[in-house]
């Protein structure tokens, strides 16, 4: 049966080659990431990303079983979902931010609504429904990249990337734009009742005159007249408390999100982690936290 997650379907993983190759389950319901183990003949499985999404127990049972040439597996599960069982060592990784329409709508601050006013008066939130339009979120993320120091991490995604989300039937980008000046842009996809977002930007320009309260102010009011609960992701690691403070203005409820731990062969496990030392608190403990 096919997955309605996109996350799973062969268009999206094939533009995650920053992080691995994809390796189908055996029943083609699903892909993991296979990793090499640089100066190693091992690799390592890892879900896709921004989440696996269970969708039953036989799942569970696929991670611990049909994966066994992977040294271990390193899987995020969808928010909300409660890991059961054993044999995958579930920790709460983090909590993400949801708005959720039939939920009450959180009030903004005076001086939240001030700024939201002024730019609605100058600018528009629109969905991108032209691929070419659509593809213009590559140079701001690149751009983006490259100010924040990203370049070569996990979340360096290319442009193989981005395709993929536009290739997809469920992909959705939306644009904050003055003119023919791009404040913001967010991409992400649509299924069941969520619309998950997967990355947004804001340009130098845009943050100059607050396109990001105007680019989530759309993505609430997209959210209400679709239905959709809109989930933009947890905190990254070192964030600001601003983030924080921001993502929280725009969400009304947290969802906590899991990952899914496993050693498939311990001996060699040992070995990687006394050949190349250990990383304290990160899984696996041989790799470096930065990939």
């Amino acid at each position: 049966m096919k997955s309605l997650c996109p996350f799973h379907a062969d268009t999206y993983v094939q533009g995650l080659s920053t992080i691995g190759s994809p390796k189908p389950h055996i029943s083609g319901h699903f892909y993991l990431l296979k990793r090499s183990i640089a100066g190693t003949p091992y690799v390592d499985g890892v879900g896709p990303w921004p989440y696996l999404h269970i969708e039953n127990n036989s799942m569970l049972e696929a991670l611990k079983d049909d994966f066994q040439d992977f040294v271990t597996l390193t899987v995020v599960t969808q928010p909300g979902f409660i890991p059961r069982g054993r044999g995958l060592d579930p920790v709460l990784l983090k909590e993400h931010y949801v708005f959720d329409p039939k939920r009450p709508i959180p009030s903004l601050s005076s001086r939240a609504r001030k700024r939201l006013a002024k730019v609605e008066q100058r600018a528009i939130f629109e969905p991108v429904m032209e691929r070419e339009d659509q593809l213009a979120f590559t140079p701001l993320y690149r751009d983006l990249i490259q100010r924040r120091g990203l370049k070569e991490t996990y979340i360096d995604f290319s442009l193989e990337h981005f395709e993929s989300i536009a290739a997809l039937s469920d992909g959705i980008f939306f644009r904050v734009k003055e003119d023919t000046t791009i404040g913001a842009m967010a991409c992400g996809v649509v299924f069941g009742d969520v619309l998950q977002i997967l990355h947004m930007v804001f340009t130098p320009e845009g943050l100059g005159w607050n396109a990001s309260y105007l680019l989530m102010k759309g993505l609430q009011d997209y959210a209400v007249a679709h239905q959709l609960r809109l989930m933009t992701g947890g905190m990254p690691a070192g964030a600001s408390e601003g983030l924080r403070i921001f993502k929280a203005r725009w969400a009304n409820h947290m969802e906590p999100v899991y990952l899914l731990r496993r050693i498939n062969t311990l001996p060699t496990y040992q070995a990687l982690c006394a050949q190349r030392g250990m990383h304290p608190n990160y899984f696996p403990a041989y790799r470096s936290p930065s990939y």
